[in-house]
């Protein structure tokens, strides 16, 4: 299989995939981390979300990651999930709920390369950077997310909050 080495070629090839080969296509990336730099926003002590591309049937999320920054517990709207490693590592748990608790089901670290999957039927998870450095990821969400549930730890449950972006692409912008 050919590399995909941009990030207009990685849409192209996603907006021409059939479900099943979605996965091999995030596989085949090759990209320059300074192709996904063009995206790139930073705020201190937390992450940003930051839109590359979105249509009807998925959006590409590039997330970048200070020092320490983490997300709440969350799952994915029923939506399929795949998070891929650019720059940095990162640190994830899932979460299975039991009885009305959370309770850690697994734990993975992301490295530059790795790609890791969640759906809702595995559960919650959440995404931390440990290191002292800086991280990326790139969210690739079948189909778009406008809302999730996050877990609110002082109250012990489940709260829906809607999903914005830092930046937007000017085609994206424009269309909306």
């Amino acid at each position: 299989m050919t590399p995909i080495t941009s990030v207009d070629q990685l849409i192209e090839c996603f907006e021409e995939a059939a479900p099943s080969e979605q996965v091999r296509i995030l596989k085949r990336m090759q990209i320059p981390i300074e192709e996904f730099e063009a995206f790139a926003s930073w705020e201190s002590g937390t992450y940003t979300r930051n839109c590359v591309t979105r249509s009807e049937h998925f959006e590409f999320i590039l997330l970048c990651w200070d020092q320490g920054a983490q997300t709440g517990i969350h799952d994915h709207s029923g939506q399929n999930c795949w998070v891929c490693q650019l720059q940095g590592s990162l640190a994830e748990v899932r979460y299975e709920e039991k009885d009305g608790n959370l309770t850690p089901s697994a734990e993975s670290s992301l490295a530059p390369g790795t790609i890791s999957f969640m759906d809702d039927s595995m559960g919650y998870h959440t995404l931390e950077n440990p290191t002292q450095q800086r991280a990326m990821t790139l969210h690739v969400y079948v189909n778009p997310i406008d809302s999730c549930r996050i877990y609110n730890e002082e109250k012990a449950c489940f709260e829906t909050s809607e999903m914005e972006y830092h930046t937007e692409p000017v085609q994206n912008a424009q269309a909306s």
